[in-house]
């Protein structure tokens, strides 16, 4: 049960009404700090627009960088991550191998807010508290 009362977000398309999200999740090799955040954030944001995505938040941690987005139908997950993946490459930066690509339950603020904290990270401060990201499907 939630601790607030928010009505979750509903997205209609033409042949699909859906709720939720979708979050993708990088971390650094061996906690290795990101050398150019504004670079990947301009990175995120032009996978935004290629995609067209809707209700975006990206939130980059110094190891880590959570991007919270919803699709439209005829995205192809794949053909999403492997942009991502490859334009991270122009971040040079090290990359773990494993990444997180998930469901969400909602992209609004407040959830987006007891999620990071459930995994250790302050929303707004950009820093990580208690990063334990074992449980971020749950």
């Amino acid at each position: 049960m939630r601790p607030y009362k928010v009505k979750r977000e509903t997205y209609k398309f033409s042949h699909s009404i859906v709720q939720g999200g979708y979050l993708y999740a990088h971390q650094t090799v061996e906690n290795q700090i990101i050398p150019n955040k504004e670079g990947l954030k301009n990175m995120l944001k032009a996978v935004e627009k290629k995609f067209a995505l809707i209700d975006v938040t990206i939130k980059i941690y110094d190891t880590i960088f959570f991007f919270f987005f919803m699709t439209k139908p005829s995205v192809i997950p794949q053909e999403l991550i492997e942009t991502i993946q490859t334009n991270l490459e122009s971040i040079q930066c090290k990359w773990n191998s494993e990444f997180v690509y998930t469901g969400v339950y909602d992209l609004q603020e407040l959830y987006l807010r007891e999620e990071l904290k459930k995994w250790g990270y302050e929303f707004d401060k950009g820093t990580r508290t208690n990063a334990d990201l074992s449980n971020i499907n749950d």
